[in-house]
């Protein structure tokens, strides 16, 4: 859903609205107002998605001692739900690194019944962006705070906050409500010259070992280590693990991904990597990192997993410091952040985290397996694995060979680019609309496939 249609023109009506007021004061820090409903043309900077209308009207007096808040004109919004108030594009700063959250006030009546909002941020194109999900319960006004950096992705590609140029809110229910004083806000301390309102390493940390909403400085166990190379960070409260040693490691990998991928983005920001002493705090640490971007998630079932970005995986003396397991996380990780393809378990992203395993941590037997399994394999094994969606962990050996083809094979590693540019666009990794950018059938590429794996893996 694309916030592009025109505001309908309301007219500004008196209205005077008599409730209790409850107090939520937000925090004084150096802020943009991106909107406070001043003036009618104020209100036309933005669109409504869907059966929504927007009227401004002077808000309900603030208590009394509030030092910033709501004043003067709101917007009084009325949805039914399954409708929107966004920004129109241009509207919000060019550069949102120098910002850390986004504040606004809601005002609701003290009787009225749960709502909830999704806050959205829009790519230009309209088909990413990052949200946070908020339940209204409150009665009078609350000043509601969406940290930038604890959102979450659209489920299409991941969304970049150099590409953001729209944002607003999405009513998934009922709603009667005023809205006033937008603002995008720069917490102390200041951003850097190239910050992005991202997860840093020490963020992560902080979620991982200080607790579910540790304090600032959070207090981090003294087995706790964070380091970090150019393109690449580790987290980890392992007494053993060798962790220059490993950075070493995954800034090789890092290397060999970007030699298979040279048109992939650079990114400022390092890959994060933790590593758990103990697989409870392990597992537990998804659904931790989830609860902070307002989200669910599950604990992990395998022994790496890797989401919103961040790979993870726990200690095993029997693996040490290069556990074949960091590998393929980390590479998971860095797909993420140089193609904006999320994590979804499909066959191009385990395809080339299995590829770089192997090849970082080769598997005896995996030869002489490729070709016992190619002779059994179905006549559309290709086609069923390469659908874009999640495939289980016995066939990772089909997406590992068909990846390994796509980066070896000179014509088609020519075509990666705009193979890759098409996943993009279309938010899936599903290959069936996107043959035609190889050239082949379906028949022709897995022929092709077949031939592949026995030249590569036929013994001797």
């Amino acid at each position: 859903m694309r916030p592009h249609c025109p505001l309908r023109t309301v007219p500004f009506r008196l209205c005077i609205v008599v409730a209790a007021v409850a107090l939520h004061v937000c925090r004084p820090v150096a802020a943009e107002i991106i909107s406070g409903f001043e003036t009618g043309a104020d209100l036309q900077r933005w669109s409504p998605i869907g059966k929504l209308t927007g009227e401004r009207v002077p808000v309900p007096a603030p208590p009394e001692g509030m030092a910033a808040g709501p004043a003067g004109s709101g917007v009084r919004v009325s949805t039914a739900g399954k409708a929107g108030l966004f920004l129109k594009a241009g509207e919000l700063p060019a550069d949102l690194s120098r910002f850390d959250t986004l504040r606004f006030w809601v005002y609701r009546g003290e009787q009225a019944a749960p709502s909830t909002i999704e806050v959205r941020f829009y790519e230009a194109d309209g088909k990413a962006w990052f949200w946070r999900k908020i339940v209204l319960e409150h009665g009078g006004w609350k000043c509601i705070e969406v940290p930038l950096k604890w959102t979450r992705w659209s489920t299409s590609r991941i969304p970049r906050w150099q590409k953001v140029d729209r944002a607003g809110i999405f009513f998934r229910d009922a709603a009667a409500l005023i809205l006033d004083s937008f603002a995008l806000e720069d917490d102390p301390p200041a951003n850097g010259p190239d910050e992005l309102p991202l997860p840093t390493p020490a963020d992560i940390a902080a979620v991982a070992f200080a607790g579910p909403e540790p304090a600032t400085p959070p207090a981090l166990p003294p087995a706790v280590r964070v380091a970090r190379r150019a393109g690449s960070a580790v987290v980890t409260d392992v007494a053993d693990l060798e962790i220059d040693r490993l950075l070493e490691h995954l800034e090789t990998v890092g290397e060999a991904v970007r030699r298979d991928l040279p048109f992939a983005r650079v990114s400022t920001a390092p890959v994060i990597l933790v590593v758990f002493a103990d697989e409870a705090d392990y597992k537990a640490f998804p659904p931790a990192l989830a609860a902070r971007v307002g989200a669910q998630a599950a604990p992990p079932r395998a022994s790496g997993f890797t989401f919103l970005g961040i790979a993870t995986s726990s200690w095993h003396p029997r693996f040490g410091t290069l556990r074949p397991v960091y590998t393929h996380e980390f590479v998971h990780a860095r797909l993420s952040a140089a193609l904006d393809l999320d994590n979804l378990n499909e066959w191009f992203q385990e395809g080339m985290a299995t590829r770089q395993q192997l090849k970082f941590h080769p598997e005896p037997g995996f030869g002489a397996n490729v070709v016992r399994k190619l002779e059994a394999a179905a006549a559309d094994a290709l086609r069923t694995v390469c659908n874009g969606e999640a495939i289980p962990l016995d066939q990772y050996w089909v997406a590992g060979t068909v990846c390994q083809m796509l980066a070896e094979e000179p014509d088609l590693a020519a075509k990666l680019p705009e193979l890759v540019a098409g996943m993009q666009d279309r938010g899936s990794t599903a290959l069936d609309p996107l043959l035609p950018t190889l050239g082949l059938t379906w028949e022709q590429l897995d022929a092709r496939w077949r031939a592949f794996c026995r030249r590569s893996y036929a013994t001797p």
